[in-house]
């Protein structure tokens, strides 16, 4: 079982941030590093070329958020990093050069009228590449503004999932249509840590609406005020779903009746045990409703039907020749403000908590 993912604090204006987070989690930006040179060079491309195109990348990076470039200009000077390696780790979808195998997740999440205490909980399995456990982290960010984030992700990201002290939740599953990498847009993890920095729900919306998109995916936004939906975005269109019965879930294939009716789902020829994944989860949500807790989490995202192709995913050969398991089980209590997170649930989910205190 591996140990918890350590917790790194993070406090003042971009540049002291990124400095304390590249010194806290230089290790694991390096191990990070090897990780996705082991991955690219696998599918044939050239270390040195990925990283001059990081390299030519970072000044569109600065147009869309200085602040945010600055943060990983200083996370690249505290881990002892070039700025264009802190790029890569941001960008990797978007630098792949190629399509790749979409990241298989599954979502969970139940509003006020379907859980047990009337809080909102929002959870996900996170598959992707088992040596990632080595490399992930909770960031707790405090704003000059005294906005409150829990992030967890890979060291020396921005963002990937995670919650704030305004009430805001955010996960994220991968979708796939052929005009995935046809243009330069904004690494998601820039758009996902910014969407978390609002502090409204429609705010945080808006900056996935207005953020030029390169690849397919489904992000999930919930609020502890009592709204939810699931944003799926392609290069060329945003399509969403609603809670019904205050219950929603998501896998790694479109929903959205127009989605299916107008994209040609890719990510569903990769995933297709993603059908039952998703109506295993919203059955299990059904079942309990009204009386949905963590609980009921932690048994959703154990589920191991048809495995290794399973909501829960030991370690297994993708299609494309990669190794994927459920990195990690996360789910979050926004109305507690509280964050549960349990590495390689495939050997036995041990949960750690998180707060913002």
């Amino acid at each position: 079982m591996s140990p918890a993912f350590p917790l790194i604090e993070l406090e003042g204006d971009a540049h002291h941030r990124g400095l304390a987070y590249g010194r806290a989690a230089g290790g694991r930006i390096a191990r990070g590093l090897e990780i996705y040179r082991a991955d690219f060079e696998r599918r044939g491309l050239d270390w040195s070329r990925v990283m001059t195109v990081a390299e030519q990348y970072f000044p569109c990076l600065q147009r869309y958020d200085d602040e945010l470039a600055t943060e990983i200009e200083a996370i690249a000077t505290g881990s002892e990093q070039s700025v264009a390696a802190v790029v890569l780790l941001n960008a990797r979808t978007e630098l792949s050069m190629e399509p790749v195998e979409p990241e298989g997740c599954t979502v969970a999440l139940a509003m006020a009228e379907a859980t047990a205490d009337k809080h909102v909980l929002h959870g996900q399995n996170w598959d992707w590449r088992p040596d990632c456990v080595e490399t992930s982290v909770v960031l707790r960010l405090s704003q000059p503004n005294g906005l409150k984030l829990l992030i967890f992700c890979e060291a020396g990201q921005l963002a990937r999932h995670g919650m704030n002290s305004a009430g805001i939740s955010l996960t994220a599953n991968g979708l796939q249509v052929p005009e995935d990498g046809q243009s330069q847009g904004i690494p998601t993890p820039l758009v996902r840590r910014r969407m978390l920095m609002q502090s409204s729900l429609a705010e945080a919306a808006g900056v996935l609406f207005n953020a030029k998109r390169s690849s397919s995916h489904a992000l999930t936004l919930s609020h502890a005020g009592g709204e939810a939906y699931c944003i799926e975005a392609t290069p060329n269109g945003l399509f969403w779903i609603l809670p019904q019965r205050g219950i929603l879930s998501h896998a790694n294939h479109f929903k959205d009746p127009v989605a299916r009716a107008v994209v040609t789902d890719v990510s569903l020829l990769r995933h297709p045990e993603s059908i039952y994944r998703d109506r295993r989860t919203h059955a299990a949500l059904e079942r309990a409703h009204g009386a949905v807790t963590r609980q009921t989490f932690e048994q959703i995202f154990a589920d191991r039907y048809g495995s290794p192709n399973a909501i829960c995913r030991p370690p297994t050969y993708r299609h494309d020749g990669a190794l994927s398991a459920t990195v990690a089980s996360l789910i979050m209590d926004s109305t507690a403000g509280k964050l549960w997170l349990a590495p390689t649930p495939y050997e036995g989910a041990q949960y750690t908590e998180y707060g913002f205190a």
